[in-house]
């Protein structure tokens, strides 16, 4: 489970920025995520019913 709690902080309708560091997540949609903060960004838009399937790629 990653916890996402930190980027829920963020003023609502303010974009969040990730940084460009290469820590791949595999969400349960089969995409590979960059790093936790990409994966963070797709869980907070898809409103909680994505997750994470394994770290690294799928």
């Amino acid at each position: 489970q990653v916890d996402c709690s930190e980027y829920r902080r963020l003023e609502r309708g303010r974009p969040i920025y990730c940084e460009r560091l290469y820590q791949p997540f595999c969400g349960s949609d089969g995409k590979t995520y960059n790093n936790k903060c990409s994966f963070c960004k797709a869980v907070l838009k898809s409103r909680g019913t994505l997750y994470m399937k394994q770290a690294g790629v799928c």
